[in-house]
């Protein structure tokens, strides 16, 4: 029994040490609570360490990113987007442990490929727009820069015409972290559902509150 504690609680170094801590005094007490003595019994009753260890990292990636949706104003865009890719992945990964989900996870994997390569493709778009108009702005300035001595009016408009595309560029990429971390959110928003809908739990895992 303390070999599959041990080896859970090696499986948790994302987690703090008092997070950690906290984990490994829950299922062990549970385990001696059970009588359940050796390692094997412990895998019958929670599963793999990495399966369990995997459900656990999940369920504090979702309670982190649910304390900080309420304290929504004092994040950044870019880290709140960090913090739901990150949930996504362990989310997935702690389905890809769980055999019995793995099924279900193909047809959810279809799905989530088909909405990424949508997302992708308007992405890409985007992108390449964003730029085109970044080159528009650099040439805008180049030909002002070079023209300006020479015709000051033809310089000026091609200067005008230089700045009002980077500042465009500028606003334009504000909108593409706006967009790709609305998406991150509907996917972790997602995640989260399949997750709290289709992952099985055991007793302990349903006992114990984070």
């Amino acid at each position: 029994m303390n070999e599959y504690i041990q080896t859970v609680q090696k499986l948790l170094g994302q987690l703090t040490t008092a997070e950690q801590q906290e984990v490994v005094e829950y299922y062990r007490e549970y385990l001696l609570d059970a009588g359940i003595e050796t390692y094997q019994q412990a895998v019958d009753e929670l599963g793999s360490p990495r399966s369990l260890a995997r459900k656990v990292l999940a369920d504090y990636s979702i309670k982190m990113t649910e304390q900080a949706g309420d304290h929504a104003q004092s994040r950044s865009t870019v880290q709140a987007t960090k913090n739901n890719v990150r949930t996504v992945w362990l989310i997935i990964l702690a389905l890809l442990s769980t055999p019995v989900t793995i099924p279900i996870l193909i047809v959810i994997g279809g799905l989530f490929l088909a909405f990424a390569a949508v997302v992708f493709s308007l992405f890409v778009a985007a992108l390449a727009v964003y730029l085109s108009i970044i080159a528009v702005g650099v040439m805008g300035l180049v030909m002002g820069v070079s023209t300006i001595f020479q015709a000051p009016w033809t310089g000026i408009f091609y200067l005008g015409i230089g700045f009002f595309a980077l500042g465009a560029s500028w606003i334009g990429w504000l909108i593409l972290k706006w967009i790709g971390s609305k998406v991150a959110w509907a996917l972790s928003w997602t995640a989260q559902k399949i997750y709290h809908r289709f992952i099985p739990r055991s007793r302990a895992e349903r006992g114990r509150k984070l």
